[in-house]
């Protein structure tokens, strides 16, 4: 994850997201990185009936890239 991070970096990036399931334990790792969670989506009773998605975003620190690229 570290990895994808830097590169995304690198990159001029200025933040990541990922997402996960409200039910799955990978909402703690991401919390752990530094990841915030910033938004969800609802799919029950829907014919893709899941759990809850739950999107967490990561500000890079400004001074690292002088350009934006979208997500």
């Amino acid at each position: 994850m570290l990895l994808w991070e830097a590169e995304m970096r690198e990159l001029g990036y200025k933040m990541v997201m990922t997402s996960t399931q409200i039910n799955e334990q990978a909402q703690h790792f991401y919390r752990k990185l530094g990841y915030k969670e910033r938004g969800s989506l609802f799919l029950d009773s829907t014919p893709l009936d899941q759990p809850q998605e739950v999107f967490m975003l990561k500000p890079f620190t400004s001074g690292l890239s002088t350009h934006f690229n979208a997500f």
